[in-house]
């Protein structure tokens, strides 16, 4: 009896984490779309939406102690064109989604989810469920389930849901605020640049007016590279603090003009902060209300794309964790028209993930995972890497981890031929030698398809094979020989 009644407390005890009515919150951002978890750089409310979705903005959710929730409008919600509706516009609530069925929830604080239950019962828009956005009212779900994160002292949620392309993000805060008597804030520190003359191998620390500038009792982590980390539980109200090395051997100096230091005119100048909710300021650089950059420069050879029938006509971007996955506010250059472009980014130091894209969002690199210069997280493969200096790195072809192999036409002295080029049903490669064996890769050196040749020519059949840009390798007596070929 005693193990049935831990079974069925916990998640009520969980549950009670959330109980309260909530809104989206009254911010830019509260609503957000993007290719990754936490990214919202596809589309995001603005300052102007919350006027023109009010009416989506006002709308509760109300999770009560016994596991049941309320969603309620107030006669008037946002709806879509896929509800019926002619165009985005406040609306009546259109059912499933209007609230009326009964509904139920489950907060799960072990693995951070949020699930709703009942045909139609939905946070943030009725369209997301898991998986998919749904286009008719028929198509609600019965179950959603969302990742969770509950911040400031428990009076903000937020939800992230994985779409299929993307994610979706909704930002709530209670109706009723939960009295907080600390925030937890996250202070970075990037020493890259660092010239004083402490040790930094005996620590660096963070002194303020919340530990009475005590030295080394809030010592910093290492966490990557130059970065260094440390959270710490304060009260809420303004704060003076300052980094410093191996206790107060050496420390920041600033001269007062610094838009980050303090203006309380007591004869020191510190930096400044008013704690008002849980944060992560930004790392900054020792001795600057900045950034440490280092930069970085980019290069991605096109020509095999280019070959493959793409064109780079409307331009070649960087996209990654570090502008936001903004599209096109990186462009690349091909200044010597060689078909490879580049560009030099000022970046922080730390981990970073990234991809190549053509025309803005128009095409993107697509990886399988696994890769050897991918990661994936969150059912996305970017490529990745550490920033810790100025560094300009390898060339790669497209939508790969190595350069394009060379077209060495130049060097093909065994009189290889390889035609027709494009080629729709067979391709024939010759020479002036025996032919030991002809092999056809993929952009992504996944190998097509090979054969064994004991003679001076061969055929292969490519009836079969997709349209696209493809390697053959040739191998005969005096070498390798690789040619790009193009199947239509």
């Amino acid at each position: 009896m005693k193990k049935l009644l831990l079974f069925l407390l916990l998640p009520m005890a969980f549950n009670a984490q959330v109980v309260g009515t909530w809104k989206l919150a009254n911010q830019a951002g509260a609503l957000g779309v993007g290719p990754g978890l936490g990214n919202i750089s596809w589309w995001s409310n603005s300052v102007g939406d919350l006027t023109t979705r009010a009416c989506l903005f006002d709308d509760s959710i109300t999770f009560n102690a016994n596991g049941t929730m309320m969603h309620y409008m107030d006669g008037q919600t946002w709806l879509e064109a896929w509800q019926g509706a002619n165009g985005e516009a406040c609306g009546t609530p259109v059912a499933p989604h209007n609230g009326s069925n009964p509904a139920t929830y489950a907060y799960d604080g072990t693995n951070n989810t949020l699930s709703v239950y009942g045909f139609g019962a939905h946070m943030g828009l009725a369209k997301v469920i898991n998986g998919a956005e749904i286009n008719s009212p028929l198509n609600a779900a019965d179950t959603i389930t969302y990742l969770t994160t509950l911040s400031n002292g428990g009076n903000t949620l937020t939800l992230d849901i994985n779409f299929g392309p993307g994610y979706w993000r909704f930002v709530y805060n209670r109706t009723q605020v939960i009295p907080v008597s600390n925030y937890n804030v996250t202070f970075r520190v990037d020493m890259a640049q660092y010239t004083g003359g402490g040790n930094i191998g005996n620590g660096v620390f963070v002194n303020g007016s919340f530990n009475n500038w005590c030295g080394s009792c809030n010592p910093m982590t290492n966490v990557s590279g130059s970065l260094w980390e440390v959270t710490l539980p304060l009260n809420p109200g303004g704060i003076e603090y300052k980094f410093t090395v191996d206790g107060w051997n050496d420390q920041e100096n600033f001269n007062g003009t610094e838009p980050c230091v303090d203006q309380i005119n007591d004869g020191f100048n510190n930096r400044y902060h008013l704690v008002a909710n849980d944060v992560t300021l930004p790392s900054v650089c020792f001795n600057s209300c900045d950034v440490c950059t280092n930069d970085i420069t980019f290069r991605v050879n096109m020509n095999d794309y280019v070959a493959g029938g793409g064109s780079t006509a409307a331009g070649v971007f960087l996209n990654g964790t570090f502008n936001g996955w903004c599209g096109s506010c990186t462009p690349m250059a091909d200044v010597d028209m060689d078909g490879i472009w580049e560009v030099t980014a000022p970046l922080a130091a730390g981990n970073i993930e990234y991809k190549f894209t053509v025309d803005g969002w128009a095409f993107s690199e697509q990886f399988a995972g696994g890769e050897p210069c991918t990661v994936t997280n969150g059912g996305f493969t970017n490529r990745a890497g550490t920033v810790s200096t100025d560094s300009t790195l390898n060339v790669v072809c497209w939508q790969s981890c190595t350069d394009c192999p060379a077209n060495i036409d130049e060097l093909n002295e065994n009189g290889i031929v390889i035609a027709p080029n494009p080629a729709t049903t067979d391709l024939n490669v010759s020479a002036k030698s025996a032919i030991q064996s002809v092999a056809m890769y993929d952009v992504n050196g996944r190998l097509v398809q090979s054969v064994v040749v004991n003679g001076v020519s061969t055929s292969l059949n490519i009836s079969g094979m997709n349209q696209g840009l493809y390697l053959v390798t040739v191998t005969t007596s005096k070498g390798v020989f690789t040619k790009r070929v193009i199947v239509e």
